[in-house]
């Protein structure tokens, strides 16, 4: 029985070109059946999920921004850092109490703004280079606004 090359090497070179074309075809049609269409039908079926996953990738980018931002930072002394720290604590209104004991920080918060906590955060991450390892706090019922009570620790970086 004679091979495919073989048998294709009898045909005329008008039939080798028409069967060439034919197979290209059928490999093309192959692999945009197979490799495209079910993603373009992903993305047309879902577009609620494409504008999410935009987003998460948005989010990601500006946490990888910030977090190079805070790598490229020279590295600060626990002095200094004691004293950015304290000085931002103005931030959280006179409701809080701030102690240093060794390479931590203990707050205690009373009924404070959770928009003032968050953004001493964030302060106090990029300004004092103090991280925050325990919080225990409890959401305030007594007003509209969201207040905070509880402790923060956090740590300070080394001498």
């Amino acid at each position: 029985m004679p091979s495919l090359s073989e048998r294709f090497a009898v045909l005329g070179l008008r039939r080798q070109r028409w069967l060439a074309l034919g197979v290209g075809v059928l490999g093309l049609a192959l692999l945009i059946g197979v490799g495209v269409l079910p993603a373009v039908q992903s993305v047309r079926a879902n577009p609620k999920a494409q504008q999410q996953a935009n987003a998460e990738l948005q989010t990601l980018r500006q946490l990888q921004v910030r977090a190079q931002t805070l790598q490229a930072q020279p590295p600060l002394d626990q002095a200094e850092a004691i004293t950015r720290l304290q000085a931002s604590i103005s931030l959280l209104g006179g409701n809080t109490e701030i102690s240093i004991s060794d390479q931590r920080a203990h707050l205690v918060l009373r009924a404070t703004p959770a928009q003032a906590v968050a953004e001493w955060l964030a302060r106090a991450r990029t300004e004092a280079h103090a991280v925050p390892i325990e919080a225990r706090l409890a959401r305030e019922t007594q007003s509209e606004e969201a207040l905070w009570s509880g402790t923060l620790v956090m740590t300070l970086p080394p001498r």
